[in-house]
């Protein structure tokens, strides 16, 4: 099958014939022409790495991946080290269950986390003294480029693989999310406010560290896996913590010729006006309701020029065959109906169904054919 890139013009969708459906794109250069804002061949569609990860051997993968479905691969191309903290990490059952326990010991105490089933059971950070450990240990983190070792794994990809280079999270966010929790962060925030905000700076400082690293490294597309709710902040608190770290640190990207897609993947209705402004490129794993609070109609009006990498909820796996296909070319029409500035993915919740609601997915995605 001829493989090449396609010049559309504007339009609708539809049935492809004869010698369009000759040039169909692969999902790599599908990828390419939606981080360009180009109108690829037809809406691509994608899932996690560490979605795909759990059945990677199942015999009904390959035919999706002819069927034009890719894996998104997140890899690092900085390296972190941590000169003076002993770090600890070890796994065990308790009650039957998995469980992980983390422990980072320095100098001024030690902190610790455990995980229960791969959820979160205890976070690092609920002392004033827990923030000071873990304030010494990011103030001890070195970072460095590690180039080869991610052109190597980009390397090493099936040619349905799509390596995306590693931002991370914004120093509030990796507070909230890998370090505080949101029940603990909240009262924190008041209640140790000196404290989060020297961890919030030290944070800060590394992420500016990343993003020079990354800024002259390989990719194009970047992903800053914020994992935002905007329930969880509201739009002062983006406007005083996150955004000021986006206007900071994104023009150095964008000069490096990079595209930053965030991770915003909750309720964002309350901070549409603040994100409107902020230099973001790629709203990913956006979710329309029940999950989300923004149909694709009401999110292409407040953000008309970004891109939409969209996740697909996981209740609409469950519709019958025809309702799926219905809805998923209904989003199409909301959010992309010149085809372009879209593409859907699972990023969230696994579909327990893949097997028979991920093909009906693609080939509704067909009829997104110019």
């Amino acid at each position: 099958m001829e493989r090449r890139t396609l010049d559309f013009a504007p339009g609708g969708f539809g049935a492809p014939s004869g010698a369009a459906a000759a040039t169909l794109m692969n999902i790599r250069e599908r990828i390419e022409a939606f981080w360009s804002g180009e109108r690829p061949d037809q809406i691509p569609y994608t899932i996690y790495w560490n979605e795909w990860r759990h059945t990677a051997d199942d015999p009904a993968w390959p035919a999706l991946y002819e069927n034009g479905l890719g894996v998104t691969w997140y890899l690092r191309s900085f390296a972190t080290t941590q000169p003076g903290v002993e770090a600890v990490d070890e796994t065990y059952v308790e009650a039957g269950r998995p469980m992980r326990r983390q422990i980072r010991r320095t100098p001024v105490g030690e902190i610790q986390a455990t995980w229960e089933s791969g959820w979160n059971k205890k976070y690092f950070l609920e002392t004033p003294a827990d923030y000071r450990v873990m304030t010494y240990v990011v103030e001890h983190t070195a970072i460095a480029p590690c180039y080869d070792d991610y052109r190597a794994k980009a390397a090493a990809l099936p040619p349905w693989g799509i390596a995306i280079p590693e931002l991370w999270r914004s120093p509030l966010q990796q507070i909230l999310v890998d370090f505080a929790g949101l029940e603990h962060l909240c009262w924190h925030l008041v209640e140790y406010e000196e404290e989060v905000r020297k961890l919030y700076g030290a944070l800060l400082r590394n992420f500016r560290r990343i993003v020079e690293i990354v800024a002259d490294g390989p990719g194009r597309y970047l992903s800053n896996l914020e994992n935002f709710t905007a329930d969880t902040l509201g739009p002062r608190r983006y406007r005083e913590f996150l955004l000021p770290v986006y206007e900071e640190c994104f023009p150095r990207l964008h000069a490096a010729g990079k595209l930053i897609g965030c991770h915003y993947d909750g309720r964002l209705a309350s901070c549409r006006q603040a994100i409107a402004g902020a230099p973001i490129d790629v709203i990913e794993s956006l979710t329309p309701p029940p999950e989300g609070d923004l149909t694709l109609v009401q999110a292409r009006a407040a953000w008309p020029n970004k891109l939409f990498w969209s996740n697909l909820n996981v209740g609409c796996y469950e519709l019958p065959p025809a309702a799926l296909k219905a809805l998923v070319l209904q989003r199409v029409t909301e959010a992309a109906p010149d085809g372009r500035r879209l593409a859907f993915e699972v990023s969230e919740q696994y579909p327990a169904n893949w097997r028979k609601s991920m093909p009906v997915v693609l080939d509704a995605l067909k009829e997104t054919q110019a």
